[in-house]
């Protein structure tokens, strides 16, 4: 669709605020962990439990939300998905039991990974042609990662207002409540109606009815084919490794409280800047270091070393280690997670899978390569509870292997390349 120089910028700010902030709540311990937890006097493990809970949501809630979205006005699931993010952080905030919060993050799993996740993608790639969709998708993640700092400066603000603990973080979570229905009156005044573009994709899939009904037979042939391929498990490794990095990181702001004795503010607002502003840091420089270098394995390899170096240094660090110097090893990690995930997708060209299957691989290797969210908060929950402080020590060398693991994947996928390459240089000699 084309758009007016004014609308497609707008356009674009609205989506990222919707994006933002439908995933605000749900992911609310990644920042305010130690209030969340006294908030519903919960444990460590029920913590955990919430996220794999909402995990689930990537495995059932996504792909049902594609085929609605792909069938029926999407700009009314999209917006509604934003009004039921304020309804469910509003019940939560004036029930605050587990039960409750068990209930409400099943909610937040269909609003944001079932009606707002695919329709998000199918809003922006329809923003503009087939040879601007890098540009578009590139300008998506700024407009989100700005909203993300945003909005969390604005709980930081009310958290410090209403004189932090449970009070500070119930009024936090209502001013974003607030804004989710300002949100939804914004979005179904500037984002257009798709009326005319559903009826044309009808017409289009019923005319292509009959050779999608030839290609059924091969589906399960194809899906067999690529689960026996080395490529599809070395990707999905690759987004593991570096996935799991990112859900470890999100256990230091506990650490810094706990174990550094950090005020919860300090810490909140280091997360803030670990979190979301370093997805605009490294996300951009993982895309230009992958196409400078000419190989996101080589990319992947810097950042799985420096993984493994810092949480080295943090398994033997003494106690009395600055606060400073262990926040700033944390941003380095953070940054070089979200360069990792500026390449690891790139992967599947590198691992020489076709074109033709790129979907479908994508689709295997991403499952696997988000499954932590199925388990390790819940695992990480259970060391803290058992194990006190030393729980992330746990972590640590449970992190470090993994980041070894991926280290070994990626160099099988430089071998994988360098073979192909030689195969190919063979074949033009023949010939």
């Amino acid at each position: 669709m084309e758009k007016k120089s004014l609308k497609l910028p707008i356009t674009l700010l609205v989506l990222g605020a919707c994006w933002s902030i439908v995933y605000i709540i749900p992911f609310i311990q990644y920042i305010w962990y130690d209030p969340f937890q006294q908030f519903m006097n919960a444990t460590n493990t029920q913590m955990g439990l919430l996220i794999t809970i909402y995990g689930f949501g990537n495995v059932f809630g996504a792909p049902i939300g594609g085929w609605i979205a792909d069938r029926f006005n999407y700009k009314y699931i999209y917006v509604g998905s934003v009004l039921l993010n304020g309804i469910f952080t509003l019940i939560f905030v004036m029930y605050p039991t587990y039960f409750m919060a068990v209930l409400m993050w099943i909610g937040f799993a269909i609003a944001s990974l079932l009606m707002n996740y695919p329709t998000h993608i199918k809003m922006i790639r329809d923003l503009t042609t087939d040879e601007n969709q890098g540009k578009i998708f590139g300008m998506n993640e700024t407009c989100i990662g700005i909203f993300n700092i945003v909005f969390n400066a604005v709980m930081m603000v009310f958290y410090m207002k209403f004189m932090e603990g449970v009070a500070g973080l119930k009024a936090a979570m209502i001013s974003i409540a607030v804004l989710s229905f300002v949100l939804t009156a914004i979005a179904m005044i500037v984002l257009d109606n798709p009326k005319e573009k559903i009826a044309a994709e009808r017409a289009k899939k019923a005319a292509e009815a009959k050779e999608k009904a030839a290609k059924k037979t091969n589906v399960v042939a194809d899906f067999l084919m690529i689960m026996k391929q080395p490529a599809t498990w070395l990707v999905a490794i690759s987004i593991f490794a570096v996935y799991s990095f990112l859900t470890t990181l999100t256990y230091f702001t506990p650490y810094f409280t706990d174990v550094l004795g950090v005020a919860v503010t300090f810490s909140g607002g280091v997360a803030i800047l670990r979190q979301h502003g370093m997805t605009l840091l490294g996300a951009p420089i993982g895309g230009i270091l992958t196409d400078k270098v000419g190989s996101p394995s080589k990319v992947l390899l810097g950042v799985y070393t420096i993984g493994i170096l810092g949480l080295g240094y943090l398994l033997v660090a003494d106690a009395g280690v600055a606060a400073q110097l262990l926040i700033a090893l944390t941003l380095i990690m953070s940054a070089a997670v979200y360069i990792g995930r500026g390449a690891y997708y790139a992967t599947i060209t590198e691992a020489g899978v076709s074109r033709n299957l790129t979907a479908s691989t994508t689709g295997i290797a991403a499952a696997v390569g988000f499954s932590p969210d199925l388990f390790q908060f819940t695992l990480f929950g259970y060391w803290l509870d058992t194990l006190g402080t030393q729980a992330y020590t746990y972590m640590f060398i449970f992190q470090a292997v993994v980041l070894v693991i991926g280290t070994l994947a990626a160099l099988k996928i430089l071998h994988i390349k360098k073979k192909n390459a030689q195969n190919v240089c063979a074949v033009a000699e023949a010939e």
